[in-house]
């Protein structure tokens, strides 16, 4: 009979990473959830280390996060954190049934088809603010021509030159609420996404903080969306989440730099 072989466990765990990235809360927070201890590897986007020839051997397309095990890089935050979950003892991230499972990655998918309403506020909102602090607008046209991903290219090129309209903007709010009525819908019965504590929640939690830091945390009050208020203030109690966007600012003043708040649960520090 033929044996079948344990997977050997990694021996190092290096994240590429920074601190307000929602990628990177995403597997900072799954890494916290499983116990895993892992070194930080700081890439500061306001610096633009992503776009160092050093970063893009890691991950060619100049974003964050990367996951690197014993040597070997996993990119995208969505193939991170199952790898985490598959390669890593601990509470289970990914439901063993299978129509859960697959509930919790059609969740998933939702999450990022809802990425762009939520990067173009962000961006308008947060990164051009703070970018614009540190480096002209001659600088911040250049390295916008240097990202790899025609997304991000064309999102600060036209971010510098003025062109996001406040069509585009109402547009993004709309979605973002289309994506906060389906999550209230998929809450019931709850307690979370799927039933029980998944990647699901995982995936969305960052969102949330950043709509939060973005004074948008009033689409889930009491009375306007009652359970998604309950189960972010759940998820919001969790060490692992608490652990994965408390990661301070390494060269600047956070959100508050710009005036915006911490994004806390109740939107406070």
């Amino acid at each position: 009979m033929e044996k079948t072989q344990t997977a050997r466990l990694p021996t190092t765990v290096q994240l590429y990473h920074f601190w307000s990235s929602v990628c990177s809360v995403r597997c900072r927070m799954a890494l916290e959830e499983k116990g895993v201890k892992w070194e930080s590897k700081y890439i500061d986007l306001f610096k633009f280390d992503q776009l160092t020839p050093e970063y893009l051997a890691v991950n060619p397309d100049g974003v964050v996060p990367t996951l690197v095990c014993d040597g070997h890089p996993i990119r995208e935050s969505v193939i991170i954190n199952e790898f985490i979950d598959d390669a890593f003892p601990g509470t289970k991230l990914i439901p063993s049934d299978p129509l859960l499972a697959a509930k919790m990655r059609e969740f998933i998918r939702t999450c990022e088809n809802a990425m762009g309403p939520i990067a173009l506020l962000t961006y308008v909102k947060y990164i051009l603010p703070k970018l614009r602090n540190r480096w002209s607008d001659e600088e911040l046209r250049a390295q916008a021509e240097k990202r790899p991903t025609r997304f991000l290219r064309d999102l600060h090129s036209r971010g510098i030159r003025g062109e996001i309209s406040q069509p585009e903007l109402a547009q993004a709010a709309s979605d973002l609420e289309k994506l906060l009525d389906g999550l209230e819908a998929t809450l019931h019965p709850g307690p979370w996404v799927v039933g029980e504590f998944s990647l699901a929640d995982v995936t969305i939690a960052p969102y949330m903080f950043r709509l939060s830091a973005l004074g948008q945390d009033q689409f889930w009050s009491v009375a306007r969306r009652p359970r998604i208020h309950a189960w972010y203030q759940r998820l919001s109690s969790r060490p692992a989440f608490q652990a994965a966007v408390s990661w301070p600012d390494e060269s600047g003043g956070g959100y508050q730099e710009v005036g915006l708040q911490s994004g806390g649960p109740a939107g406070g520090s």
